[in-house]
């Protein structure tokens, strides 16, 4: 998702970085900051913070340090819940806001999650609402909910 610049990142300086805090990894991952640790000035007068960050989309691990003063790029991240009305082997269908069928590819990378979907939209007896996560150009189901029919 864009920010309201049309830009998907934005600068922040590493020494206000906070844990819960996007970032983007190795120029092109958007990540969650798990751990920051700042050590202290040294010699050359900047102090270090070490940054240990886990991928949004596929939960892989990603550790970088960088001067206090450097600014990293953060991703703008927004999360939506939508009406899913099928699923197949790869992709899941739902609803927009706009009522218009989409598709997202399911998080095969994740096999609890879509086993988890699966048994509950095959059981057939709630409705289920998927949340989709979007950063950077891409997009992906990072969670569901149901909801008893009415």
């Amino acid at each position: 998702m864009m920010s309201a610049t049309g830009e998907p990142m934005y600068p922040k300086q590493a020494g206000n970085l906070k844990k819960g805090d996007y970032i983007v990894m190795k120029d092109v991952f958007p990540c969650k900051v798990t751990e920051i640790s700042t050590s202290k000035t040294g010699k050359h007068g900047h102090a270090k913070c070490s940054i240990t960050a886990v991928d949004i989309f596929t939960g892989k691990k990603y550790e970088d340090s960088c001067p206090s003063s450097h600014n990293i790029m953060c991703p703008n991240v927004s999360r939506t819940d939508y009406l899913l009305i099928n699923i197949d082997d790869e992709y899941a269908f739902y609803f927009d806001q706009n009522d218009a069928e989409q598709q997202v590819r399911l998080p095969l990378e994740n096999e609890e999650l879509v086993a988890e979907l699966r048994a509950a939209f095959d059981a057939g007896d709630k409705t289920i609402m998927i949340n989709i996560q979007r950063a950077m150009n891409t997009e992906g189901i990072v969670a569901f909910k149901t909801e008893a029919n009415k």
